[in-house]
């Protein structure tokens, strides 16, 4: 397969408590949650050591900014990344919204770099879960740090949202949290072939 070797850098989004965090990294976002499917940072951190588990076995090498509920800013995210060389960087996240209505799945890019790699995840993530994509394509350019701090190309993730009711049951899912990992590696692999 042709991930055989290729270093990649997976952050899961968020982790700690909303004072911890402020405390260590000045301003800190702690995430959404959802009625079913509880804490956006644990659930990430589930998706997180499970997507190790799925690129491990297809022969890359994983490095993760948290594995345990801790904050970690997001400039030290980067930074971990940078200094090991990573390959690619994934940010993982689910999204929320106050228009409960809004769905969806997206991967979000920022430098030029990034765009190849977040245009591979989304078919992939449909393919496996069967979710929409959030806007027409679900590709979408930001500014977020840790896209804006890392050297090689990255993407940030946003599985579905926990505001919405539909999103929310399937996030809630073991089962549906590895269709999420499946995805991604399939979209990694393609970007890499």
């Amino acid at each position: 397969m042709s991930l055989r070797g290729k270093k990649i850098f997976i952050d899961p989004g968020h982790g700690g408590s909303q004072s911890a965090g402020n405390s260590l990294c000045g301003s800190y976002q702690v995430g959404t949650s959802g009625k079913l499917s509880g804490n956006e940072k644990d659930s990430v951190l589930v998706i997180g050591e499970a997507l190790k588990s799925y690129f491990e076995a297809a022969g890359a090498v994983v490095r993760m900014s948290r594995t345990t509920d801790v904050p970690v800013c997001l400039g030290t995210r980067a930074k971990a990344a940078n200094d090991w060389g990573a390959n690619i960087f994934l940010s993982l996240h689910h999204n929320g919204s106050t228009n409960t209505s809004a769905n969806g799945l997206s991967a979000h890019w920022y430098k030029a770099s990034d765009e190849k790699l977040a245009k591979s995840m989304v078919p992939r993530m449909v393919e496996y879960t069967g979710l929409n994509t959030w806007g027409t394509t679900g590709v979408r350019k930001d500014s977020f740090q840790v896209l804006r701090d890392t050297k090689m190309p990255a993407t940030l993730l946003e599985f579905g949202f926990m505001s919405n009711p539909s999103d929310d049951a399937f996030i809630s899912s073991y089962e549906s949290k590895l269709d999420f990992c499946a995805g991604v590696v399939k979209g990694a692999a393609d970007y890499f072939a």
